[in-house]
């Protein structure tokens, strides 16, 4: 690999990195001026949904991945998910209370 394409790499990664400070700056002040709880929630779910779509496109590799790979990624974290939240035993407990219990 020759010194520029390590020079373009490394400037996409220091970009991708002060993109998720700024992202990171935006919800400090997002919050310091304690908006109501519906638009705090809404904005902060949105700003980290950015930063972690940025965390996962570019530093776990995934934007240089095809398509079928980033599917196949998205489902199988949907299912696991799932699988977890409403797979156990327990989460039904939560849902229903405890049937058995005296």
């Amino acid at each position: 690999m020759s010194a520029a394409e390590q020079q373009d790499g490394l400037g996409k990664y220091i970009g991708v990195y002060i993109g998720m400070l700024v992202i990171t700056g935006i919800e400090l002040l997002i919050a310091s001026r304690h908006p109501s709880g519906g638009v705090l929630l809404a904005s902060m779910l949105i700003l980290a949904f950015l930063g972690a779509i940025l965390g996962i496109l570019y530093f776990m590799h995934l934007a240089t991945e095809n398509r079928t790979a980033i599917v196949a990624f998205t489902l199988f974290t949907v299912f696991v998910l799932a699988a977890t939240t409403y797979g156990w035993t327990d989460s039904f407990r939560i849902l229903f209370g405890a049937p058995f219990a005296k």
